[in-house]
């Protein structure tokens, strides 16, 4: 990601985690568990938070034993909200045991630190808290632009690199900028399984432009592609295809 010369500091990850986790629980202690999550379709809130409470226990497993486990059944109590706070409070407590430099595997065999799951959960969490919000009536709500710039580069440089390993690559048929109008933040994709990620200057035949939250929203398949500006057979073919899971 090429960022303007006087940019914002990095992100602390850990301490947005935070903030989202905590988020995720207080809206979730509002829900029935029932409610459909519109945007994950056969989906209700009780499968949007066993989903994203075991993605935090499996994440704290990779941490701590330096492994890609698999991820057991769940026995939940009679609190579903007090059942994902317990995750969530142990995967903290996780990432804040291993320096954010110990090596760490992870799906993507890139960035194979602890950091790289401080960043990959708190975007986890900001994505399904839009699900919650959605299924509880309450709008997508705010999201930082900082923030979504910084999950676009993790889902272009992290995710983009699952897709290839799954067989399902995003489709990058010519080279393609992607940017955010509002924070300056760019990224050009070349062909390639995963993509090529080049220099900002790289000269692109397409681009796709908007808003860093409606970029971040769109490629994670949250909002339509019309809100983003995009020029050029192979952006449209990238935005048709798999961008996330």
């Amino acid at each position: 990601m090429e960022q303007p010369v006087d940019g914002p500091p990095p992100l602390d990850h850990l301490s947005l985690l935070d903030r989202s986790t905590a988020n995720f629980a207080e809206l979730l202690a509002q829900a029935s568990g029932e409610e459909p999550v519109p945007s994950c379709p056969g989906w209700t809130v009780r499968d949007l938070a066993v989903h994203l409470g075991m993605v935090h226990r499996w994440a704290a497993g990779v941490v701590l034993t330096v492994r890609m486990a698999d991820r057991p059944e769940p026995i939940i109590g009679d609190s579903l909200a007090a059942w994902y706070s317990g995750t969530a409070e142990a995967l903290a407590a996780a990432l804040r045991a291993v320096d954010p430099a110990e090596y760490a595997p992870n799906f993507a065999r890139t960035d194979e630190t602890a950091a790289f799951w401080r960043r990959r959960q708190l975007h986890e969490t900001v994505v399904h808290t839009v699900d919650l919000r959605r299924a509880l009536g309450l709008g997508d709500g705010t999201i930082d632009a900082g923030l979504a710039s910084d999950g676009v580069d993790e889902l272009i440089t992290a995710f983009f690199r699952r897709l290839a390993g799954k067989g399902t690559p995003p489709v990058v048929t010519e080279n393609i900028l992607i940017r955010a109008v509002d924070t300056g933040d760019a990224w050009v994709l070349g062909p390639g399984e995963p993509p090529e990620l080049l220099a900002g200057d790289a000269p692109a035949a397409a681009t796709i432009g908007g808003s860093a939250v409606d970029l971040y929203l769109g490629l994670w398949g949250r909002v339509p592609h019309d809100r983003l500006a995009v020029h050029g057979e192979g952006a449209a073919s990238l935005l048709a295809g798999p961008t996330s899971i």
